[in-house]
């Protein structure tokens, strides 16, 4: 069957688009979220998945956020544009999202549904497991190269992160959570208030920090449903504060949750580029397996 372009509607007005490649026994579909400053057609690997996936007679639904880009104007139901994107986003609004795509499936009439996130995404769909309106219509999950995002800001120099936060906190206390961050608190543009939501250091601001000595990750033991964890040997942003131990790090993280296994693709980078097909491979290989014995 071919794919086609099309749009859904969130709960709370935004007008939403991607690509959907479905199949005809509606058996099982793969929801992929993008990450940071993405959308659904960037990374190579997306196109590689369409046609592998296809093969398979596995659907495929790739979609953009409210993340999606740096500062875009979303259209609305009453009329009036909206402005988002990854610069004003908040990760508590991300589950509206998710859950606008994941009926759109449900509604297609899927048996199974595979929701998947990149980089960002893999925080998005970790978190909509514990506050999604359709988490228990999840029937496996996918993070792939998940962001140890307080790591990153401690490799880039930001070592006070619960201080940064705190600051950062009283600027929108004081009326100005809508204005752009300075140099010092983020390499990446953003508001106070965006700062403040994705650098919260509560347990949902911490679910990927594996910096953390310790730490018990009470959001990823929440998880229960079969769960692979896939990243590159070259990833840049998946343990910045132990970058010489992957297998250290990924043995951490699949520890954290009731039914896992990982991957470490070897050479490959945050974006997979020049190693989509063994990406692919693995994915596929997860969707198939039987995990009903698990």
């Amino acid at each position: 069957m071919a794919g086609q372009l099309v749009q859904t509607t969130t709960s709370d007005g935004l007008y939403l688009h991607g690509y959907y490649q479905p199949t005809d026994d509606k058996q099982v579909a793969v929801l992929h979220i993008h990450g940071f400053e993405g959308n659904f057609y960037e990374n190579s690997f997306v196109h590689v998945l369409v046609e592998e996936l296809e093969t398979a007679n596995i659907g495929f639904l790739t979609v953009n956020t409210r993340g999606n880009g740096k500062n875009t104007d979303f259209n609305t139901t009453d009329g009036t544009l909206r402005r988002i994107g990854s610069h004003y986003e908040l990760l508590e609004e991300a589950h509206l999202d998710i859950t606008a795509w994941m009926q759109f499936l449900v509604d297609e009439g899927y048996q199974q549904i595979i929701l998947d996130g990149h980089s960002a995404g893999a925080l998005k769909v970790a978190r909509y497991m514990i506050e999604g309106e359709l988490k228990e219509k999840v029937d496996k999950l996918m993070l792939l190269s998940p962001v140890d995002t307080k790591g990153v800001m401690i490799a880039r120099g930001r070592t006070d992160v619960d201080g940064l936060v705190r600051r950062a906190e009283q600027m929108v206390t004081d009326g100005k959570g809508d204005e752009f961050i300075t140099q010092e608190f983020e390499d990446d543009p953003m508001t106070y208030r965006n700062y403040v939501s994705w650098y919260t250091q509560n347990d949902m601001g911490k679910i990927f920090d594996l910096c953390v000595p310790n730490y018990d990750f009470p959001i990823l033991r929440q998880i229960t449903v079969p769960t692979k964890v896939i990243t590159g040997s070259n990833d840049e942003f998946f343990c910045r504060s132990n970058p010489d131990k992957f297998e250290e790090t990924m043995a951490i993280l699949l520890k954290q949750l009731a039914h896992a296994e990982g991957v470490i693709i070897p050479a490959a980078t945050h974006c997979y580029l020049g190693h989509e097909l063994p990406l692919a491979h693995e994915i596929i290989s997860f969707i198939h397996k039987n995990h009903q014995s698990d």
